[in-house]
């Protein structure tokens, strides 16, 4: 096996591999970097930890220095990759004349605007922030002839494919590089569209399993906290790293835990991006040996030297459980994984089967029988919690309806009858269409379907504005 000195590689760039100790290449950088120096477009589909970031950034290095490319465009699907591309990059490119520049959302554009400023070589960015940019016309698309797609799987699952085909129209690259964990379906889609011709390099070696010790402890809701705090003084100095399902957990264990004497700190997507890259600054720097997260760190992020992942809460999939425990073993080191699984065995059952765990997850408010202006198996119109729509306006009616009865009864009167029926009917009719927005069936109004919700579907009808194409393209294609 070849080390990076017996590379045909620049001497800056040897010298600062060697300053960031690395030695020998790994399968997916030894296989990539002499196809990206030669021109090839690359695909390559590799495990999390397996150096991918270095495959790519030290080939397009060695070609800018070679002048044979322009402007480096990495396009990353979080806030903390595109951080993460943006520092070991620039560790690899320490000593060249090259300006590397993150931009992403979650903090003040104006910073950004000052770097940009100043001159970009190698960009990297989050797809959304990156057409802001264009959108100002703080950068032009044309200056980039080469686009790295990191972790393109998971920017289509977050739903940037529209974002990237337009990015991706503006710039029209020469070269285009797809970096992923898998290759089919959509990401297979975006290959073929706007990737025609490429090498493919494939590390079909899963990292689960081969430096990670892995173990299951069975679980009663009550006793995960007691079994989290053994794993937590067993591993004494070491680093671990908890997952969580939501953001509200992440912060209540981590106040469990200051509470008790233990350096933790929690990571999740409703945390300030400040707050969130002085969490993991602390974590990586040793100043927090515990930290709690939900996915938002899950995939992507190198955090070197994590010796203990802990899923508090079970993954929805196989997938998210193989990148939360790829946080540690990396680059060859020995690491543990635990995970908590629940003492009832339809619940470990339904672990990596997401479609069983859909179906097997409680129904909230608006999911019950019949669902939100359904109709159940008897033909009734559906609830919304424990309320049915146009209810309570004819109950009141129905209520209404047998007063007036009773009262016109007892006067012994037939006109007493009809005339309480029709006023207690019409009143609570009435009251009910009022209530729910005066349409038929006692429809609310206010149900609007999901194109008409604010943001986190809260029911506010005001519309997020689209992004015109014209926006960028009148800069674009004009100039």
């Amino acid at each position: 096996m070849v080390n990076f000195e017996q590379m045909p590689l620049s001497k800056e760039l040897k010298r600062a591999l060697k300053g960031l100790g690395y030695k020998t290449p790994t399968e997916v950088q030894e296989k990539t970097i002499p196809l990206i120096i030669k021109g090839n477009n690359v695909i390559s589909k590799s495990f999390t930890g397996s150096g991918k970031t270095a495959a790519f950034g030290i080939s397009l290095a060695e070609r800018m220095l070679q002048g044979r490319s322009k402007s480096i465009l990495i396009l990353c699907p979080t806030r903390e990759l595109a951080t993460q591309v943006g520092k070991e990059i620039s560790g690899i490119t320490k000593f060249t004349s090259f300006r590397v520049v993150s931009v992403y959302g979650g903090h003040n554009i104006n910073t950004e605007l000052r770097e940009i400023e100043k001159g970009v070589d190698i960009l990297c960015a989050t797809p959304g922030r990156l057409l802001d940019h264009f959108k100002r016309r703080a950068i032009d698309p044309r200056i980039f002839d080469t686009v790295v797609l990191d972790e393109a799987d998971r920017m289509l699952d977050m739903g940037f494919i529209s974002d990237i085909k337009e990015i991706l129209a503006f710039i029209r690259p020469e070269y285009t590089h797809l970096f992923s964990a898998t290759l089919d379906g959509s990401v297979a889609q975006l290959i073929k569209k706007y990737i025609p011709d490429y090498k493919e390099v494939l590390i079909e070696d899963e990292i689960i399993g081969k430096n990670i010790i892995e173990k299951t402890i069975n679980v009663s809701r009550n006793s995960k906290l007691r079994e989290l705090l053994e794993i937590i003084a067993s591993a004494g100095k070491n680093r671990v790293l908890v997952f969580v399902s939501t953001k509200r957990y992440a912060d209540k264990l981590n106040h469990e835990l200051k509470g008790k004497g233990f350096k933790s700190t929690s990571i999740h997507g409703d945390k300030s991006q400040k707050g969130r890259e002085i969490a993991l600054k602390n974590f990586k720097l040793g100043r927090k040996n515990i930290l709690i997260a939900t996915d938002v760190a899950a995939r992507g992020l190198q955090i070197d030297n994590v010796e203990f992942v802990v899923n508090f809460d079970r993954p929805n999939d196989a997938d998210t459980y193989k990148h939360r425990v790829g946080r540690t073993g990396r680059m060859g080191a020995i690491g543990h994984a635990i995970t908590f699984v629940p003492e009832d065995t339809e619940s470990r059952e339904l672990w990596f089967d997401p479609m069983k765990s859909r179906r097997a997850m409680p129904m909230g408010r608006g999911q019950r029988s019949g669902g939100i202006g359904g109709r159940s198996s008897s033909g009734e119109r559906g609830s919304f919690g424990n309320r049915s729509f146009g209810g309570r306006g004819q109950s009141r009616g129905s209520r209404g309806s047998s007063r007036g009865s009773s009262r016109g009864s007892s006067r012994g009167s037939s006109r007493g009858s009809s005339r309480g029926s029709s006023r207690g009917s019409s009143r609570g009719s009435s009251r009910g269409s009022s209530r729910f927005g005066n349409k038929t069936q006692g429809h609310d109004s206010r149900n609007k379907g999901p194109e008409q919700r604010g943001f986190h579907g809260s029911g506010s009808t005001r519309k997020r504005r689209s992004r015109k194409s014209s926006d960028v393209s009148d800069f674009v294609y004009r100039n």
